[in-house]
This record gives structure tokens, C-alpha cells and sequence, in this order.
């Protein structure tokens, strides 16, 4: 009985202990440290243990009980002499209290005790890194590692310069590690990139010191990749294409003109609409011969980028319709090309107005033996898209219908699905439009997304159905002309809906519509009227820095008008710095004003 007795109040003991650790470790963690010293000081008072402590030591010292903290780790260190993080902690009190001859003194003692051992390298370490002790940290590392050469800290030490502010030599160490181990090379640029990037903030400086060391291991290094690799990607980021293609190509050249890096960089320049230097790019891959494997595709590319290029002014589109004829002369008509055919197809309708032969490209195109089923649906669609511009718009339903049953949870399917929708929309089913648009939303592919979501909330926010809806049945009408290139008549909708509901909320996207016409028929003036309307009338709605754009490039490009442009870019800057357009605006400015710019 006595036995079952003593047993009781040993478990009832350690239940309380055990609440008191919990309470007191709550204290702690909450930020109350004055009630988890107290809890902490009467439980340690009979044996301090190794899970108290850390929580009990920190306590101190965020309280700047420096002496306390110190007689602690000493008691500690007492029974685990061979801890070296202990002693690291006595070092840390004796050099917050300001005793930095007793600190040094023994620090100089843990470093005589170092192994080299990797774990305990880092664990002291660490302990200095808690504290903001950053040399301290670093001399841990630089003595190890001449004990241990064959351990590499780079990354640990670039993080430590970091903090420091030493940029030079975070730059330095972080180059070291990709010398070193190259497969650190992501973790290396992603490091890189964040602080470049400096919260959002650039800053040339920083640009320049990464650019000046890559460009030295670059040299050193002139048989490995990873180095010219980092600078592509360092000139790409900042913008600096023509650059980031130098160095593509002088790679290529080093590492048997395999191609691919310059192929990926047109791709990303074609994305960024940087078309003039993506064709330098494609005209390189080009030049290699038939032999390489993006020969096709460079030529797919070029010739869309030359369209971009022509398509505001409808010059050299003759020329642009021969180089699709002399290439696919070249090459052929198999399934190697099919988008090439289907391209030239586009070309025809949307730019040349010639429906027929349009339609004779993509139905031989769709005949042609052993074609890629995604392949066939990108011609699907575009055949899809040359049936509504002749208005045959139960044959669009039709294929555009087959691809989105065909690749459903495929951004091609998902393509094939918004068209469907902008369908609805031209006529009048806006209800039907926009539960499809809810769903595309989400879609894989970001352009479907943005399309889809564009096309929503111009829907939602001047389609209400307490109202009359023939203002946006008659806009979705005008929108359908426009599509099919039918310009005299969406013009005379558009007008009908200003006229008959002056200062409808659809307004502002009516003119920006009919500059777009105005512009696409080479009335120029006419063109920056409705742009300026927009500007002078509608300064607080989401077009306003579209318009401005459009203005600017009208200015710069088609009118060679460089005071004005230059003055639409500076708006740009100045009063709409969120504004996509911006960074171009800034570019663009700086080039017209005359400044040396290296891109």
C-alpha cells in the first residue's frame, strides 16, 4: 500500500513539473518573459536540463540580462564541457555586456577546439547568426574551413556578407559556389535575383557589381557554361536584350551551336514584343541550315514577328506573303509544318482579306497524313476563326466545338472554349457568355485567363439587366463587324450607341474601338481624336494609359512626331507609374531624349 502510495505522488509530481514547463514555455513563446524567467528560475533550481534552457536563456537575454544569461550558460557548460555552442552562448553575454576582452578570450578557446567537423561548424555558427554577431560567425567558418578544406561554406558565408552589407563579397561567394558545385546554380540565382530586386526597388549599382564579377568568372572560366548562362540571365532581367543575345550566341558558338539558348531567348523576346532583335535571334538559328531542329520554328517565328512589325502600318505585307510562299516552297507541306500553313493562312485572311485562299490552305493543311492531333486543333481553330470572319458562324461553333471536347483540360480546349464564349457575346447571350468566362478564369493558360477575364467585367460592368440591354447587344453587334474586318459598319454602330445613349458608361471603350479602326485604315487623325477624348474626358477610367500609349506610338512611329511622343511617354511615368506601359514609356523616353542607353 505504502509502495502504490510513493508511486501516486511521484506521477502527480512530475504531471506538475511537466504543467509548469508547458506554462512557462507559453510565457516564452507569447513574448511575456519576465513570467517565463520566474517559472524557469524555480524549476532549474534543483537540475537545470537541456530543453529549459535554450527557451530560459533567451529569455534573459531579450530582457538584457546579460550577467544572468552568462551564469546560466556557464552552469550548463559545467555539465557538457564538450558543447562547444554552450561556451559560444558565454561568449555572446560577455560581448553584449561589453567585456569584449573576456569575449575574445574565450572565443579564442572555442576556435582552438574546433574539429572541422561540418555539424558543429554550422551549430556554432549559428549561434552568433541568432545574436547578429555576423564576424564572429564568419571567423567560425574561415577557421574551420583551414581545418577542413574540403568543406565548402559559401553559401553560408554569402548569407553572412549579406547581412553585413558587404555586397561585393556576397557577390563573390555566392560565384565561388557555382564554381565549386554547379548544381547550386538555381539556389545561386535565385539568391541573386532577390537582391537585385531589393524589394521592388532596383538599382543600377547593384546590377553593375553582379555584371562585373560574372563578367570575371566568365573569363576564368571560359569552358564552362554556368557562368554565361548567369550572364544571359542577368541581361535579360535587366532588360538588357541585345546583350543577353551576344552572349547566347557567343556561347553557341563555344558549345558546338546546339542552338537552344538563343532559340529560348527569341521565344522569351517575341513574349516581350522585342520583335526587331528576336528576328536578329531567328535570322542566326536560321543561317545554321535545315539541319538543326528549330530551323522550322525559327522561320514560324520570324515570320510572325515581321507581321507584328508590319501590322501597324500595312507596308511590306506583299513581301511578308512571299517569304511565307518561298519558305513553305522550301519546306514543304507536311506535318512538320502544318503551323506554318496555318499561320500563312492568318496571314491571308486577317491581314490580305483574301478569305479564299485562307480557307484552301487550312483544308489542305487539315488533309495532310500523320499530323499531331494538337497540331490539327490549332488549324481547327484557326479555320474556326476564318468561318466567323466570313460570317459562317454555325461552321465556327462547329470546330471550335470539336477542340473544346477533344482537349477539355487543355489550354487549346480551353482556347476553343472562350471562343465559344466570345460567340455568345456577339450575340447578345451574355448570361451563357459569362458563366463560360467564370470558368476560364482559371484557366492554365495566363493569355485564356486574362482574355477571359477581360471580357467578364467588360460584360459585368455594363450588361444590368434592370436597364435596356440594346446598348450592349449593339455593341457586341459593332465588335462582331469589327472582327470581320467590317469597319464602315461597326463604325456606324458604334456612332448609334453614342448618339442614342449619350454618356453611357460603354463610351470611353467606344472610342478607344474606333481608334483602333481609324488607325487600322491609316486615318491617323482621326485616330489620336478619339484617343484624346479618352485622355481629356475619361482621366479616371482603367483606359486611360492605353490610350496614352497609343498616342505615344502613333507620335514615335507612324508620324515621327518625337515632342509630342516624347510628352505622352512622360505622362506615362510621371502620373501612371503602375501602369504596364511604364517601363517601356521610360525606355522609349530615354531613347528619344538622347540618352546613351548600352541596350
Amino acid at each position: 500500500m505504502r509502495i502504490i502510495f510513493f508511486f501516486f505522488l511521484f506521477i502527480s509530481a512530475a504531471f506538475a513539473q511537466n504543467n509548469k514547463q508547458q506554462l512557462a514555455y507559453q510565457y516564452y513563446y507569447s513574448g511575456d518573459y519576465e513570467k517565463a524567467i520566474i517559472i524557469y528560475k524555480e524549476i532549474s533550481k534543483k537540475s537545470l536540463s537541456v530543453n529549459n534552457y535554450t527557451p530560459y536563456f533567451n529569455s534573459l537575454l531579450n530582457l538584457k540580462k546579460f550577467t544572468a544569461a552568462e551564469k546560466l550558460a556557464k552552469r550548463i557548460f559545467a555539465k557538457n564541457t564538450k558543447s562547444l555552442n554552450y561556451q559560444a552562448d558565454i561568449v555572446v553575454c560577455q560581448f553584449k555586456k561589453g567585456n569584449l576582452k573576456l569575449s575574445n578570450y574565450n572565443l579564442s578557446k572555442i576556435y582552438k577546439k574546433l574539429s572541422g567537423n561540418k555539424s558543429e561548424t554550422i551549430r556554432i555558427a549559428n549561434v552568433f547568426l541568432r545574436h547578429k554577431m555576423y564576424s564572429k560567425a564568419l571567423e567560425v567558418y574561415d577557421i574551420s574551413n583551414k581545418i577542413n578544406t574540403e568543406i565548402d561554406y559559401g553559401l553560408q558565408r554569402a548569407q553572412l556578407y549579406s547581412f553585413l552589407g558587404d555586397d561585393k563579397n556576397m557577390v563573390i561567394q555566392y560565384l565561388k559556389v557555382v564554381e565549386n558545385n554547379p548544381l547550386k546554380k538555381q539556389f545561386v540565382f535565385s539568391s541573386i535575383q532577390k537582391f537585385l530586386d531589393n524589394n521592388g526597388i532596383k538599382n543600377i549599382a547593384s546590377y553593375n557589381l553582379v555584371k562585373k564579377y560574372l563578367l570575371q568568372y566568365v573569363a576564368k572560366n571560359s569552358k564552362r557554361t554556368e557562368f554565361s548562362e548567369m550572364l544571359i540571365w542577368l541581361f535579360m532581367q535587366n532588360q538588357k536584350y541585345n546583350l543577353a543575345l551576344t552572349q547566347a550566341i557567343a556561347l553557341d558558338r563555344r558549345t558546338n551551336n546546339d542552338l537552344l539558348r538563343v532559340y529560348n531567348i527569341a521565344e522569351s523576346l517575341l513574349d516581350k514584343k522585342k520583335f526587331l532583335i528576336a528576328i536578329t535571334a531567328l535570322d542566326y538559328i536560321i543561317d545554321k541550315g535545315q539541319s538543326s531542329d528549330y530551323y522550322i520554328d525559327a522561320h514560324i517565328n520570324k515570320l510572325y514577328a515581321m507581321t507584328y512589325i508590319q501590322s501597324d502600318n500595312n507596308l511590306g505585307l506583299e513581301r511578308i506573303k512571299k517569304k511565307y510562299t518561298d519558305v513553305i516552297s522550301e519546306l514543304g507541306k507536311n506535318k512538320n509544318t502544318i503551323i506554318l500553313l496555318s499561320n500563312f493562312a492568318h496571314f491571308n485572311a486577317f491581314y490580305l482579306n483574301d478569305l479564299k485562299s485562307a480557307n484552301t490552305i487550312l483544308e489542305e493543311a487539315m488533309l495532310l497524313p500523320s499530323v499531331e492531333s494538337l497540331d490539327l486543333a490549332i488549324c481547327k481553330i484557326e479555320y474556326a476563326d476564318i468561318k466567323l470572319l466570313s460570317n459562317e458562324i454555325w461552321d465556327a461553333l462547329l470546330f471550335y466545338s470539336q477542340v473544346e471536347k477533344d482537349f477539355k483540360e487543355h489550354p487549346v480546349g480551353h482556347k476553343a472554349k472562350f471562343k465559344r464564349a466570345k460567340i455568345a457575346y456577339y450575340q447578345g447571350d451574355f448570361s451563357w457568355a459569362q458563366a463560360q468566362l467564370d470558368v476560364l478564369k482559371a484557366s492554365t493558360s495566363k493569355l485564356v485567363a486574362n482574355d477571359a477575364m477581360e471580357l467578364s467585367l467588360l460584360i459585368s460592368d455594363n450588361y444590368d439587366l434592370d436597364t435596356t440591354e440594346l446598348p450592349m447587344i449593339s455593341f457586341a453587334r459593332a465588335d462582331l463587324a469589327f472582327f470581320q474586318n467590317n469597319f464602315n459598319l461597326s463604325l456606324s454602330i458604334y456612332d448609334s450607341i453614342l448618339n442614342n445613349f449619350p454618356s453611357h458608361q460603354l463610351s470611353d471603350e467606344i472610342y478607344y474601338r474606333k481608334s483602333h479602326i481609324f488607325k487600322s485604315i491609316n486615318k491617323l487623325d482621326s485616330s489620336i481624336i478619339m484617343l484624346k477624348k479618352i485622355i481629356n474626358e475619361y482621366t479616371f477610367d482603367i483606359l486611360i494609359d492605353d490610350a496614352l500609349f497609343d498616342l505615344a506610338k502613333i507620335y514615335d512611329f507612324r508620324m515621327s512626331d518625337i515632342t509630342n511622343a516624347m510628352k505622352c511617354y512622360e505622362k506615362i511615368i510621371l502620373d501612371y507609374p503602375g501602369s504596364i506601359y511604364a517601363s517601356e514609356s521610360r525606355n522609349r523616353y530615354r531613347f528619344l531624349r538622347g540618352d546613351k542607353i548600352q541596350n
